[in-house]
């Protein structure tokens, strides 16, 4: 009898169904950027009715598969696609709002930053260059995955076959070179597993087995959807050629996913099935054209419906795929952290990690899985901790996930390169040297060496940080300056009657003392003490003169930014309120014999306080973040003394300088003891990173040997790169007649220097 029912079991399994009990599996490939695709289909499939009961996909069609089978609405998808947030997370950079601020304040924006490991902790062995695992930081990616289906994985009690539809991810046995389906477990990790692309993605471990993309050896799992639950209609969906395409101008990841990806079946049975099918003409890691992408899957999968609804009579409502979704998430457990377990630290390292992620000082407090996230990311990104997949799981007595967190410290050393490639003399070498350390308190130590015939840099200068519930640091430098403007270009279109050659030369120690009180903003105590060194041209000498400034100077800022790009920000806010009391000898040394006697200096003492107060935004006009309008207001209030000579006067006072080439040539109208700037800077976006600005200034400053009121304007076409930003810039000066208009090309980030006397 026993063996009388398995045959008719069997007999009924392989028995085609009625048309009213028509079982639908639809199939999903890889493809990176270019599987935002198949979110275009699954829109088409819905709005019509056509059911669907089972899913597999490989790398981003395991995402939207794995999105759509945890209960995820189209428009919910959509949502996430057009948001710009993917082709964040695949920079590989963690999003800047979770920077501490006294962090990036210091530091100087490079091109270019290389590790530097050691081989052992002991540090027994030579140090050697640590080559990275992958191209992209997945922080943000792997945090992103948890968010969206460790709930879905809770609901299903880890088995795929009970999530809202049953699903089926591919991924591959690096070791093995198979490839490997995955039924039950941590979903957020499969589909991870899954979408580990070679070189740009870091493989994952799963069961102690190291996996990358499925779509190596199985880019279309159309037969583990089959072998799995023998549905009768398959909708298999693909948005890649079935063949390689590949190009010497293809990227590189394109390059190596050709190079090692075996042939895959995209044969599906005839008689009960329908292929969707386009090559997406983007590369894999290009998300910038989400809409363009979906709208394709969508008008694709409706040129295919007559053949889909010829197959499938079976219909689903829009009331019935809301019931099911509702029925789903209701077993899925809110987002709560319960315990928080972090391996790979030493004591003291875990201690200031939990500290930035406020771990144990909340008490009974609830901290919900937003909140987690945040101070996770914000202890990524300030460099405490790096981090492998963190796993999320659900406590079912305390009703709260627990989470374990693999992290490790960060590299010991790494090196800096960056500068400015320019059309004028502005050109500029960097190269910086970083030495960091976590124990009892964060340690670092920087040398910052900056070589141009324009402006030269070197700086000495370290940190400690006390990782409190507000973070506390201690500064210590020492700075070397020259501004020389002696010789050289600057681009100049026409007569140039504004600028002055002088070169200035400045030495002094600063130390200071702040806290970040929140993430974005720091007030500090500082003082420097010095001496700068003008060497200028005067009217009644034949040879250059030297004013020598000796100085003490206290100061206090306060100052926070959030600002989405170091250089021409489009988003975000900068504010600067600070106070400062200088103190100082003046000394001018005579070569030539004319107003003094021979051997004759002057020695003078100098005093004076000032405020400052800096304001600068940059608002969205539209949703799509074309058009951006920035505006600036900056005041500066302050007792400067007369020094022996004007020059004198001139250099060592405040400098209205709000464009990059301004700072770059020393124009005496632009300074001022006392003044009021404002400007106004509307941009767009032309295509994706490439931008149009133009920026208008307007200066009121106190008594001048002229106007009072004096103008810059600058318009330029700016790209961002990886590493640094393209502009090309026609700047002018004044409006009273056609001088001083400049035209420069940079290419990377001009660095300057802090000043001693703060202004």
């Amino acid at each position: 009898m026993k063996r009388f029912f398995e045959i008719l079991i069997a007999f009924l399994m392989l028995t085609p169904l009625s048309a009213d009990a028509q079982s639908v599996g639809v199939v999903m490939s890889g493809g990176g950027a270019k599987g935002l695709y198949h979110i275009g289909v699954l829109r088409a499939l819905e709005e019509n009715g056509i059911p669907i009961d089972y899913i597999s996909g490989t790398s981003m069609g395991s995402i939207v598969g794995g999105l759509y089978a945890s209960g995820y609405t189209i428009e919910e998808m959509e949502e996430v696609a057009l948001s710009g947030e993917l082709a964040r997370w695949v920079s590989g950079s963690i999003n800047p709002i979770y920077n501490y601020y006294f962090i990036d304040r210091e530091r100087i924006t490079s091109m270019i930053r290389v590790p530097i490991g050691v081989k052992s902790e002991d540090m027994s062995q030579r140090p050697k260059i640590l080559l990275p695992g992958a191209m992209m930081n997945t922080a943000e990616i792997d945090l992103a995955l948890n968010s969206f289906f460790t709930q879905a994985s809770t609901g299903a009690k880890g088995d795929f076959d009970k999530l809202m539809i049953p699903f089926r991810c591919i991924g591959t046995d690096i070791q093995h070179h198979r490839a490997v389906e995955f039924r039950s477990g941590d979903l957020a990790r499969a589909i991870r597993a899954s979408m580990a692309l070679p070189v740009a993605f870091p493989p994952i471990e799963i069961d102690s087995v190291l996996m990358c993309d499925g779509g190596c050896y199985d880019n279309f799992p159309w037969k583990s959807l089959d072998e799995s639950f023998h549905p009768d209609i398959l909708i298999g969906i693909c948005c890649t050629t079935m063949e390689s395409t590949v190009t010497k101008s293809s990227s590189v990841v394109d390059q190596v996913m050709s190079l090692i990806t075996m042939p895959s079946d995209f044969n599906l049975p005839e008689g009960r099935s329908v292929f969707i099918q386009r090559n997406v003409g983007v590369s894999t890691l290009d998300f910038g054209s989400a809409a363009e992408i979906m709208a394709d899957g969508y008008n694709d999968a409706i040129a295919a419906m007559p053949e889909i609804k010829r197959l499938i009579s079976r219909r689903m409502s829009a009331e019935e795929y809301k019931r099911r979704r509702e029925e789903f998430r209701s077993r899925c457990p809110k987002a709560t952290i319960g315990e928080v377990n972090i391996t790979g630290l030493n004591e003291h390292q875990q201690r200031i990690a939990e500290r930035m992620m406020k771990i144990g000082s909340r008490g009974d407090e609830v901290m919900h899985a937003q909140e987690f996230s945040e101070n996770y990311l914000s202890t990524l990104a300030n460099g405490i901790a790096r981090s492998e997949f963190p796993t999320f799981t659900y406590n079912y007595d305390t009703k709260r996930y627990d989470v374990h967190l693999p992290l490790s410290v960060r590299p010991i050393f790494d090196i800096a390169i960056g500068g400015n490639i320019s059309s004028t003399a502005f050109n500029q070498a960097y190269i910086g040297l970083n030495y960091n350390k976590i124990g009892r308190v964060g340690q670092s130590f920087h040398l910052d060496m900056l070589l141009g015939p324009v402006y030269t840099m070197a700086r000495l200068w370290g940190r400690t940080t006390f990782i409190l519930d507000k973070p506390l640091y201690v500064d210590y430098a020492f700075n070397f300056n020259i501004h020389n403007t002696l010789n050289g270009n600057f681009g100049n279109l026409s007569r140039v009657d504004n600028s002055e050659p002088i070169r200035m030369m400045e030495n002094f120690i600063a130390l200071a003392a702040g806290s970040a009180f929140e993430r974005k903003s720091v007030v500090e105590l500082r003082l420097n003490t010095g001496s700068n060194s003008y060497r200028y041209s005067m009217d009644m000498y034949e040879k250059r003169q030297y004013t020598h400034f000796d100085y003490i100077t206290p100061a206090i800022v306060l100052e926070r930014s959030t600002f989405d790009k170091p250089l021409f920000p489009t988003r975000g806010s900068h504010l600067v309120a600070s106070a400062m009391y200088a103190y100082g000898r003046d000394r001018r040394t005579s070569q030539q014999e004319s107003m003094m006697s021979v051997g004759e200096n002057i020695d003078m003492i100098r005093q004076w306080w000032g405020v400052k107060a800096h304001w600068e935004q940059y608002l969205g006009i539209d949703a799509r973040g074309v058009f951006t309008v920035g505006y600036a207001v900056e005041g500066v209030y302050t007792t400067h003394p007369e020094f022996d000579s004007r020059e004198a006067t001139m250099l060592s006072s405040p400098q209205y300088a709000p464009l990059i080439h301004s700072r770059m040539i020393y124009m005496p109208e632009f300074r001022a003891d006392r003044y009021l700037g404002v400007g106004l800077m509307p941009t767009v976006r032309l295509y994706d990173n490439l931008y149009a600005r133009l920026s208008l200034y307007a200066m009121l400053r106190d008594k001048f040997a002229g106007d009072v009121m004096h103008y810059m304007s600058d318009l330029s076409l700016i790209y961002h790169t990886p590493i640094g930003p393209v502009s090309l810039a026609l700047t002018k000066y004044n409006l009273h007649n056609g001088n001083n208009l400049y035209l420069t090309f940079n290419f990377g980030y001009a660095i300057f220097g802090r000043k001693g006397l703060h202004y």
